[in-house]
């Protein structure tokens, strides 16, 4: 339903950032390189020029003093050497302007020459993060943080990177270090929230956002990840009020309106279901038909028929025009259903018709025409009805129990069918191929497995003693018969 929470996309971008991450240099002599005269007042003069946004401006004049350095143009001057310090301040420019290969070999470089240069590491850890590469940025993060590093932005990148990895509680040990440094950031309490969600830690997570959403209340995500974590807590009624509230803002989409309308269906709350779905339906330029029809399966199901065809009028009038063959199918199956619950048994006749007419292949279609026609043997009084029903019926189930869409429930019918005509030898075999097929909980099954078992054995004992009676009395009168004969 909501998104995953992922890094602000301007993060790197941020004016405030930029001119921290361009401008600033001190020299800390367990973590920094340490600079020469010369590149002392260059970095005096690079910073009168960051302090401008003179970016451009600045890259030359460091790119000049490489070049000067390393090249003098005066001959009787020996060739020095750059130190890392000025490597590092040149990746960054690079990395300001976007050239990220470059940065990328400028902060490796800087590293190289003095191992141990933390905001290099810092740097480069943002660099990766900034394409995603989220395995690349880890380790650097890592070790800037090893080296002393401390700002919160290098903790909540942290708390990303272990979220990408799906590492929930060192995501979540790292946003808490951020949000204690810098309890303002939005992003790092959005990070924390997402990381307790992982762990399962909803109520917790519920807080954070309560405090995410009293700060952004037209944060349309932040009210659906309170959603999420309300169900998961099972408070569907607090969740379909993070809902509703989306609803009256205007912000909530088709996805949204549909797990309302689920929600108040669990509540038996089936008009209130039927005007979220109605507006769902409305919602998107292009209907999901295959989620509006399954919310009017769940209205039926429920024992709303008429909320249901309700809602499939809607989908007719809306989606008209664009249904394909497949949803049309879905949506006259739908139909059937309904009017079956409504107990039109004429009007399901008629449907199913059609549908064999036009989807005769369809294992939907095969597995309601046998349940049809079982539903007029079970209520039908004229025998010879009743067995011409019967034959229909179990025709349809096994013709869809060759459907694998439908194989579990067109054996399990025609098992119950058998059980149901006492037929419990023929039964058996269908309803362990049900069990065979069953996906879910299998006990209440296995349970009427069991019974039918025992019906079945008590069948054979009373055939195999007829039998045996039969028999016997055929002996008897066979040598009754001899016996006359001798006489």
């Amino acid at each position: 339903m909501a998104q995953t929470i992922e890094l602000p996309p301007n993060l790197f971008r941020d004016p405030k950032f930029v001119k921290e991450f361009v401008g600033s240099y001190g020299i800390l002599s367990e973590v920094e390189p340490k600079v020469s005269a010369e590149e002392q007042a260059l970095l005096v003069k690079v910073g009168e020029l960051f302090e401008k946004n003179q970016f451009t401006a600045a890259e030359q004049e460091i790119v000049r003093f490489i070049k000067e350095t390393e090249n003098p143009t005066d001959p009787e001057k020996e060739p020095g050497t750059i130190s890392a310090a000025m490597v590092f301040v040149l990746g960054n420019l690079y990395f300001a302007s976007d050239r990220g290969e470059e940065a990328r070999r400028a902060f490796l470089e800087a590293i190289r020459r003095f191992p141990r240069f933390r905001r290099a590491h810092t740097n480069l850890g943002y660099l990766h993060i900034s394409k995603n590469e989220v395995e690349q940025a880890l380790p650097m993060l890592q070790k800037a943080i090893e080296l002393g590093e401390t700002s919160p932005r290098a903790y909540g990148v942290l708390g990303y990177c272990y979220l990408q990895q799906k590492n929930a509680i060192a995501a979540e040990n790292a946003y808490r270090q951020a949000y204690l440094l810098d309890p303002k950031s939005r992003d790092w309490k959005l990070g924390l929230a997402q990381s307790l969600m992982q762990q399962e830690k909803l109520a917790e997570a519920t807080s954070m956002l309560d405090t995410l959403i009293a700060e952004n209340p037209q944060d349309r995500q932040l009210w659906l990840q309170q959603a999420n974590a309300l169900i998961g807590q099972d408070k569907k009624i607090e969740a379909a009020v993070n809902l509703e509230v989306l609803r009256l803002k205007g912000l909530a989409g088709e996805s949204e309106l549909n797990l309302l309308g689920n929600l108040y269906m669990d509540q038996g709350e089936a008009q209130l279901a039927l005007f979220a779905y109605l507006e769902a339906t409305e919602k998107s330029p292009k209907l999901d038909v295959a989620r509006a029809l399954k919310s009017a399966r769940i209205l039926n199901d429920y024992g709303y028929p008429e909320k249901a065809e309700a809602l499939v009028a809607r989908i007719e009038k809306t989606a008209a025009s664009s249904l394909t063959p497949k949803d049309r199918s879905e949506l006259e199956l739908v139909k059937v259903r309904t009017a079956r619950s409504a107990g039109d048994i004429a009007r399901v006749g008629t449907l199913l018709e059609s549908l064999r007419a036009s989807d005769p292949a369809n294992g939907e279609v095969l597995l309601e025409l046998a349940r049809h026609h079982d539903g007029i043997a079970k209520e039908e009084a004229d025998e010879d009805k009743r067995a011409a029903a019967l034959v229909e019926a179990k025709t349809w189930f096994r013709l869809a129990a060759e459907k694998e869409a439908v194989a579990y429930s067109a054996n399990l019918g025609m098992g119950q069918l058998l059980v149901r005509e006492k037929q419990y030898s023929d039964g058996l075999p269908y309803i362990e191929r049900a069990i065979a097929l069953k996906k879910d909980d299998k006990s209440s099954l296995e349970q009427y497995l069991s019974r039918v078992r025992r019906a079945a054995d008590r069948e054979r004992q009373r055939t195999d003693r007829e039998a045996a009676e039969r028999a016997e009395a055929a002996a008897k009168e066979e040598a009754e018969k001899a016996e006359k004969n001798a006489k």
